[in-house]
């Protein structure tokens, strides 16, 4: 037992949180995954006659649907694309056998509450992306863009295939409440699409018995309640608000989750477990929780509606101009509403009213945000964007998520990505995969694995050993200011994740359309061995000297104050776009050594990483710029 952690737990929670884990996990126990019987909703007898729920989902007046039909096409091949790759995944289906890995199977017969989803070299996370029926969106959609009622019967004909093939309660697919939620969301959604072609008599049963299993086994009973909590809750309401004879899980859960988004959703409008990812992953949960509650007549209270909105507003402050979004956190690929194929950083839809997902589902269009063009900061996220002309900076200085329990969270305080129009210059590593690689996972999450000081080899926060999403937050950071200032649109930022070794990290980071210039400040006493890393998503890295005109480019930066002089002979050019120049108060050496960056789950791209060294006496300096070479 690591007492450190549960200490630090037991100081940073609320007891009124860590009560009410305790009592729903001894009611767990007590009652072995069924609800107390006051929230077990009475199953009651349908009525004869009802009329159907408008469904969320519309046939598009016009979209592009031939990136649609492929896919639906190679699903009947048993091909499905996972997190950017196509994988055979057999045909018919098959939903224990892992298609990253050849012979990797889970045992279907062992209850889901006691699937081992630790076993080494597994990861349960690609099981659970293919039990979330992808295919069923493209077959609804192929069936709305041709009119052939194949693509229908393709729909019914697979969920009569993962019925038969995992029982309730059984199997990997049963080993996650979050998981079982938003498949019988993603059936609720895509039925309204196909249901005037197919006569699926199983379904309303099928839906039953996945809003049961997730009423047993909700994700409550951690001190602090997470996304997996509130996807739960929205399954159950999505399936209760587009099915009358199912309606009665609405009315048991629906108060529930109207009290979760406000709450897990922050006054500047990011999400608490401080992850882009799943920052936007709850904007597209939330959005279709509102969207089916105003379909069956229910609408969400005012104060969630407003919350989903500031979700959708500052995921589009954060945006690149290329309409991505920065990794900050963890980045696990996945998507709410697939409903048009995209990179897994691609969030341009956020802000875009004729993006294909607002053609499927229109009335969502007036939760979508307005482009950005100007700087921004979400003071609680602890992020600073800055833009200025085609470039555009993110300095990351805030909280651990999940009330500074770690979660999603990175050891990534004063870290920064930039981007110049279309092209990266610097990226965070990202987070490849999480149980499949436990060192590989800690090493991501690292402070190495991202654009910021390292002093001592310490981490910013400690990774609790055995741990993969806890990350105790004590390094304390936050954005200190921002304002323009000499042409240059100005942030900083600090935390004291190195004070037990008696130093304190300030960034200063400034941008231009032309150029970026970092400041970092070593503040404190004793002799340290300072590192300094960037992380850039090329593999045409050289070190060179500056021309003469970038010299005079450099010396500009002098004279407004973000340097005392860089090393001309020192320089780093990547891909012919960007040069990076560097100087300290102390003596540095420079290396270039090879990496990677992870721009999706389960995804890899050769890079480089620039890594300053610099050893001796606090207080110090280190000085870095970067050179916008020429438009791309």
């Amino acid at each position: 037992m690591d007492v450190s952690y549960y200490g630090y737990l037991a100081q940073t929670i609320p007891p009124r949180e860590i009560a009410r884990a305790l009592l729903v996990r001894a009611r767990r126990a007590l009652l072995r995954g069924k609800p107390f019987f006051f929230d077990w909703p009475a199953k009651k007898r349908a009525p004869a006659q009802m009329d159907p729920v408008p469904a969320v989902l519309r046939p598009p007046a016009a979209v592009d649907g031939n990136a649609i039909l492929r896919e639906a096409e190679a699903a009947l091949r048993g091909q499905l694309l996972l997190f950017g790759q196509w994988k055979s995944c057999g045909t018919p289906i098959e939903y224990h056998r892992d298609p990253f890995v050849p012979g990797l199977e889970y045992d279907d017969s062992v209850a889901g509450e006691r699937v081992d989803l630790f076993q080494r070299g597994a990861d349960a996370k690609v099981m659970w992306e293919v039990g979330r029926l992808p295919q069923l969106w493209r077959f609804a959609q192929a069936f709305q863009l041709t009119g052939d009622s194949s693509w229908a019967h393709a729909w019914a004909e697979t969920l009569r295939h993962f019925r038969d093939t995992n029982p309730a309660g059984l199997g990997v697919q049963w080993a996650c409440p979050m998981e079982v939620s938003l498949r019988a969301m993603t059936v609720a959604l895509t039925h309204g699409l196909v249901r005037d072609a197919v006569d699926a008599p199983f379904l309303t049963d099928f839906l039953e018995e996945h809003c049961a299993w997730v009423a047993g086994h909700l994700e409550e009973t951690g001190a602090i309640r997470t996304n997996h909590y509130a996807a739960d809750l929205v399954g159950l309401i999505v399936v209760g608000a587009l099915f009358p004879e199912l309606r009665r899980w609405f009315d048991v859960f629906a108060p529930r989750l109207w009290e979760e988004i406000p709450r897990q959703c922050r006054a500047d409008g990011t999400h608490f477990e401080s992850s882009t990812g799943y920052h936007r992953l709850c904007a597209e949960l939330f959005l279709v929780a509102a969207l089916a509650a105003r379909a069956g007549g229910r609408p969400a209270p005012d104060r969630v509606e407003r919350a989903v909105r500031g979700l959708f507003r500052s995921l589009a402050a954060t945006l690149k101009p290329s309409g991505e979004m920065p990794q900050i956190g963890d980045l696990d690929s996945c998507r709410a509403l697939p409903l048009a194929p995209r990179l897994a950083l691609d969030a341009s839809f956020a802000v875009d009213a004729n993006a294909p997902e607002w053609a499927w589902m229109p009335s969502a269009q007036r939760f979508i945000a307005e482009p950005r063009r100007d700087s921004a900061t979400l003071p609680d996220a602890g992020v600073a964007i800055l833009r200025s002309g085609d470039a555009w900076m993110c300095l990351t200085a805030g909280p651990n998520g999940q009330g500074g329990t770690g979660g999603h969270a990175h050891n990534d305080k004063g870290s920064v990505e930039l981007s110049f129009g279309s092209f990266d210059v610097l990226v965070d590593r990202g987070t490849y995969v999480y149980a499949r690689e436990p060192r590989e996972r800690n090493e991501r999450r690292g402070t190495a694995a991202h654009n910021t000081v390292q002093v001592d080899g310490l981490e910013q926060n400690r990774i609790v050993p055995g741990r993969l999403f806890a990350l105790p937050d004590t390094a304390r950071a936050r954005i200190t200011a921002m304002d323009p200032r000499d042409g240059f649109e100005l942030a900083a930022g600090e935390h004291r994740g190195y004070e037990r070794s008696g130093v304190v990290h300030r960034r200063v980071a400034a941008l231009r359309g032309d150029c970026a210039a970092f400041a970092d400040e070593l503040r404190g006493r004793g002799e340290h061995l300072f590192q300094s890393r960037w992380h850039v998503p090329h593999e045409d890295v050289v070190q060179r000297p500056a021309t003469p005109e970038e010299q005079e480019r450099l010396a500009e930066l002098r004279g407004s104050g973000l340097t005392f002089g860089y090393d001309l002979e020192r320089c780093v050019e990547v891909a012919g776009q960007a040069l990076f120049a560097f100087g300290a108060t102390l003596p540095w050496d420079l290396s270039l050594l090879s990496s990677d960056v992870s721009p999706g789950y389960a995804e890899k791209k050769a890079a480089r990483c620039i890594r300053i060294e610099a050893k001796g006496g606090a207080p110090a300096r280190l000085f870095t710029a970067v050179l916008f070479l020429r438009k791309r």
